[in-house]
């Protein structure tokens, strides 16, 4: 069975459909190891589904709560990722979030999250923002206790421009996305401003 993010309708010239388990390495996380022994304040990041939840989406998630010790290195079984991978979660509720992270920092990852480690012919920006694009839930396999298979996630198709085009969309995305969130910034100064002038006013009024 080939599972599509949509309707396949025609690609551009160059551009043509892959499945993601083609473009990419699909990976899932090991366990979380138990124990205070097995985390220290300055080891490497290990990173889990909350960490994602602290940004829910983000193009630049560089640490993580949870820092391992020599001791996890040493004994536990622990799945290592690398920056440039985009991480998703994969099982329970969080899966409903569609929270996404493109990673700038080597570490771990836990069993609840699945990565996307791009190969040659694919960018790690172009990855995040298809996946921005996908909701999650529509690939899981249990609506009592929402789980994802690596099997299903490697099927999903994606279009596949040549790098240079992949290149040019993601900066013109990040454009209108810089533009975004300069407009929310001035609105947010502009409510907190509203907001204090809301409270000198009662406060004038107000015996």
């Amino acid at each position: 069975m080939t599972v599509n993010v949509t309707e396949r309708p025609p690609l551009p010239d160059a551009w043509r459909w892959a499945r993601l388990g083609e473009a990419c390495r699909v990976f899932t996380g090991g366990p979380a190891p138990q124990g205070q022994q097995y985390f220290a304040a300055d080891g490497p990041f290990f990173f889990r589904v909350r960490d994602l939840g602290n940004h829910r989406r983000t193009m630049d998630l560089s640490e993580s709560q949870d820092k391992l010790s020599p001791v996890a290195l040493k004994d536990a079984k622990l799945v290592p990722v690398r920056a440039g991978a985009v991480l998703f979660p994969k099982s329970g509720a969080a899966i409903a979030t569609n929270n996404r992270a493109l990673l700038t920092a080597d570490g771990y990852i836990v069993s609840h999250l699945m990565a996307l480690e791009p190969k040659a012919q694919i960018t790690s920006e172009w990855i995040y923002h298809l996946l921005c694009r996908v909701n999650m839930m529509d690939y899981a396999d249990n609506t009592g206790y929402p789980s994802l298979k690596k099997s299903v996630v490697e099927r999903i198709e994606i279009p596949l421009p040549p790098l240079e085009e992949q290149r040019r969309i993601v900066a013109r995305l990040d454009e209108r996305m810089a533009v975004a969130e300069r407009a929310r910034l001035a609105a947010d100064r502009i409510a907190e401003a509203a907001n204090a002038l809301k409270i000198s006013l009662l406060r004038e009024i107000l015996p």
